[in-house]
């Protein structure tokens, strides 16, 4: 599965998008729409005789007050710059308002405002123009408007400010953690919260693909060694038990609440594997796996939750 693929599925959710939209674009936009009319679009646009276009996702909603107008959401997701990625998005724009205006069942007598979005998660930031007018070197006039108005918002992953993703309460805001997570500790700890936080019913789904997703995309481009059994360990955390309602605030607070605790559950753990007549041979067997595979002892012990001591015990007999 491919990062678009991927990407496509998450935000193929309309809790996604709502969520995108008031952490990451404008909480003040978010209050002026009406979300429970969010509905996909075709994504995919040919004109006679011409090449087949085809936009990501597109959404369309309704304004909260009942206006005419509605808006529609491109979505685009991306993994390496692309310079041209104004135009094509303008392309876009225009194929779908021409959409719009050529659908006969539609009840609306003006056309959909547009917010273009791009989602970026590769290594190196975003360079690529993001308005218009930053394709002319002629400076612009203040009389002059509209196409150097259009413009998209770029949320690249891996550089947006800390204090935007601590303080997100929605449910993208952990597909974002996960992409900017330092390390496999960190990733482990991450699912272990996320995981009390998305518990409902209503979000296994989305927890099977975000397994997917780590286990196809992430790990591998990390290129971390054993991926499979860190997505065991993964796995494994959704025998947890439920929490209470109250960590339905998804804070900056409840996730550092989380990982401290997950710290401690993993001491514990390992003090109680470790015990003086040895390691279970569950978790015995688990770390044989990892040392075959070439981990190295300290990241054996962190993930497995052993005493390292044991670990390299267990290396010795192989």
């Amino acid at each position: 599965m491919s990062h678009d693929s991927s990407y496509k599925k998450f935000f193929s959710r309309a809790d996604m998008v709502e969520s995108l939209v008031r952490d990451f674009i404008s909480e003040d936009l978010a209050q002026e729409l009406d979300f429970t009319t969010l509905e996909p679009m075709p994504t995919v646009f040919q004109k006679h005789g011409q090449t087949e276009r085809r936009s990501d996702l597109i959404w369309r909603l309704q304004w909260r007050d009942g206006s005419p107008c509605l808006l529609a959401i491109l979505l685009e997701f991306q993994s390496t710059i692309d310079k041209k990625m104004l135009c094509r998005l303008m392309e876009y724009a225009t194929l779908f308002l021409e959409h719009t205006l050529d659908d006969d069942k539609s009840k609306w007598l003006t056309l959909p405002q547009i917010l273009p979005i791009i989602l970026y998660n590769g290594a190196k930031p975003w360079s690529a123009p993001c308005v218009y007018g930053e394709l002319s070197e002629r400076e612009r006039l203040a009389y002059e408007r509209g196409i150097w108005d259009f413009k998209y918002h770029l949320i690249d992953i891996r550089h947006l400010e800390e204090s935007l993703v601590d303080k997100a309460k929605g449910i993208s805001a952990w597909i974002f953690r996960f992409e900017r997570a330092a390390n496999v500790q960190e990733m482990e700890r991450l699912w272990k919260v996320m995981f009390r936080a998305l518990k409902n019913p209503a979000y296994e789904n989305l927890r099977q693909e975000i397994i997917i997703w780590l286990e196809t995309c992430v790990l591998p481009v990390r290129k971390i060694s054993g991926a499979k059994i860190v997505v065991e360990r993964l796995k494994e955390e959704e025998k947890m038990t439920v929490v209470t309602p109250e960590m339905d605030d998804w804070t900056l607070p409840y996730v550092n609440q989380g990982i401290r605790q997950g710290r401690a559950e993993g001491r514990l753990e390992g003090e109680r594997i470790g015990r003086k007549e040895g390691i279970a041979e569950k978790a015995a067997q688990v770390v044989r796996q990892m040392i075959a595979e070439g981990f190295e002892d300290a990241l054996i012990a962190r993930l497995v939750s052993v005493p390292l001591s044991e670990v390299k015990k267990l290396r010795l007999q192989i």
